[in-house]
C-alpha cells in the first residue's frame, strides 16, 4: 500500500469466538506502534460495543443508519459519553433518499430485492422524500444535502461517507456543509421520518 500507517482500522464484524475487548487490545498495540491511527468496529450491537470498549480504546463505530432505518439511534448516548465517532453506512439508502427516483424507476440490481424499493412501500418512501424538497429549496440545495445535513445534527455523528461514482458527486456532497438546518426543519424531518421504525 506504500503508506506509513493506516488511518482507521476496522474490525468489520464481531467474532463470537474472541472476546471483543481482546481483539481491540490487539489493535491498540498496533496503534501504540504508530501503525494505525484509529480503532474502529463495525456491525456491533450496543452490548458488543460496550464489551469491545471495556478499556476505552474504540474510536469509531460504523453501523447502518439512515432516515428509513433509525433503530441504531439508541447507541448515540453511549458513543457521545465515550467519545466514539458514529459513522453511518447506507446514509442515502442506495440513492432513495437523494430524491432522484420516481414511481416509474425500475431496478435490475440488489435494489430490486429490497422491500424499500418495491410496491406501496417504495411509493410511501418517495412521498416522504418529496416532502423534503421544500427544505432543500429553502437552502438552494438538493434533497440529498438536506438528508446528510440532518445526520450531522445527530450526537457523535460527525463523519458521513455517502456513495459517489464520479468525482463531481464528491464535490457536490460538500455542499452539505453549507446547510444549517433550523430547529423547525429538524422537527419537520423527524415528523416525516419517525424514529425507531423501518
Amino acid at each position: 500500500m506504500q503508506v506509513d500507517y493506516i488511518d482507521l482500522y476496522y474490525i468489520h464484524f464481531p467474532d463470537d469466538e474472541t472476546p471483543k475487548n481482546e481483539a481491540v487490545a490487539a489493535l491498540k498495540e498496533l496503534k501504540d506502534q504508530g501503525k494505525i491511527k484509529a480503532i474502529g468496529v463495525s456491525n456491533f450491537s450496543l452490548e458488543q460495543l460496550k464489551e469491545a470498549n471495556k478499556d476505552g480504546y474504540v474510536d469509531v463505530v460504523q453501523l447502518e443508519y439512515n432516515l428509513l432505518n433509525r433503530e441504531n439511534e439508541h447507541i448515540f448516548e453511549y458513543t457521545s459519553e465515550n467519545n466514539i465517532t458514529f459513522i453511518p453506512y447506507f446514509p442515502l439508502v442506495s440513492g432513495l433518499l437523494a430524491g432522484k427516483y420516481t414511481e416509474n424507476t425500475k431496478f435490475d440490481d440488489l435494489r430490486a430485492e429490497n422491500p424499500d424499493f418495491q410496491g406501496e412501500k417504495f411509493k410511501e418512501n418517495l412521498e416522504k422524500v418529496n416532502k423534503l424538497r421544500s427544505i432543500a429549496d429553502n437552502h438552494n440545495v438538493e434533497v440529498a444535502h438536506v438528508v446528510l445535513a440532518f445526520y450531522l445534527t445527530r450526537p457523535s455523528l460527525d463523519v458521513i461517507i455517502p456513495g459517489a461514482k464520479k468525482p463531481e458527486q464528491v464535490i457536490a456532497n460538500l455542499k452539505t456543509l453549507d446547510v444549517k438546518l433550523t430547529n423547525s426543519e429538524i422537527n419537520t424531518i423527524n415528523q416525516i421520518f419517525p424514529k425507531n421504525i423501518k
